[in-house]
């Protein structure tokens, strides 16, 4: 499938990946299949893999004129590769998304339409595994049956938007005006960890509102990136960060509030026993 190319995206689609190749084959394929508009180009950002992910994304961009690659030969982290992509971007809507991600049936359209509203900084779509309020309990145990899932709840959830205080940069959508306001992404946090807490914090302090939309449903793998350190490694990264972030904005940090009740003091019982 060869998307057109459009000289003035209306969205720049953003994605990270180092390694976990059959997730980012699932999420760009997902992402062809249900991105018929607005206008949109996407931006590559190999973080340094030493898998087959480089050869992959180079054929990909070359079969597809609305895509940039950039390749990094160091692992630049969140905050690098999206600071690195937003400047090689050049779409009016910035959207933020894990490689790990598999995206529905007219997400992004649903997910800019809030960003009509000039108060509101950043929006995020409900997803199975998440941080916080964006977080939904989900009945398919199998991605052949999420569609069927995403297309009941969203149905079932149109124009529904819940205000919260957290998003999770693992898919969110902003304009590129406040970007430029708020300013580029914290690159101090390691390997992503409290990035997206900073930016809320950063956008609220401007008094914007974050805004998770209830009608746009994307799957998400969990920390697959993550999930390749070792477990000490894991939480040496974690305590750093959090020191770094409890330090920057003079608050002790807790983990944003579930629907879940039960998964948000397991949540924070967990933190607070690896402190």
């Amino acid at each position: 499938m060869n998307t057109q190319i459009h000289k003035n995206p209306e969205g720049s689609i953003i994605i990270l990946a180092h390694n976990n190749l059959a997730y980012t084959r699932l999420c760009l394929k997902s992402i062809l299949a249900h991105t018929p508009g607005p206008a949109f180009e996407i931006i590559l950002v190999d973080n340094a893999s030493d898998d087959r992910t480089p050869h992959y994304l180079d054929t990909f961009a070359r079969e597809h004129e609305n895509v940039i690659l950039i390749s990094s030969k160091v692992n630049l982290g969140v905050a690098g590769g999206y600071n690195t992509a937003v400047a090689k971007s050049s779409g009016e809507y910035l959207v933020f998304i894990d490689n790990n991600t598999v995206v529905t049936e007219d997400w992004l359209t649903r997910l800019l339409m809030p960003l009509l509203d000039a108060s509101v900084g950043m929006v995020a779509p409900v997803m199975n595994d998440s941080k916080g309020k964006c977080r939904i309990e989900v009945d398919y145990e199998d991605l052949t049956y999420m569609p069927e899932f995403a297309e009941a709840y969203t149905t079932s959830h149109q124009g529904e938007l819940s205000e919260v205080k957290t998003l999770p940069l693992s898919c969110t959508a902003m304009r590129r005006q406040v970007l430029n306001e708020i300013g580029p992404f914290d690159e101090g946090f390691e390997f992503g960890m409290f990035v997206d807490e900073d930016y809320s914090l950063r956008l609220q302090q401007k008094g914007y509102r974050l805004l998770c939309a209830e009608d746009v449903f994307v799957h998400h793998w969990g920390s697959a990136t993550l999930d390749l350190l070792d477990f000490q490694t894991y939480w040496q990264i974690f305590n750093h960060n959090r020191a770094r972030f409890e330090t920057k904005w003079s608050i002790t940090w807790k983990p944003p509030l579930c629907r879940d009740k039960l998964l948000d003091r397991q949540l924070r019982q967990l933190v607070d026993d690896k402190a």
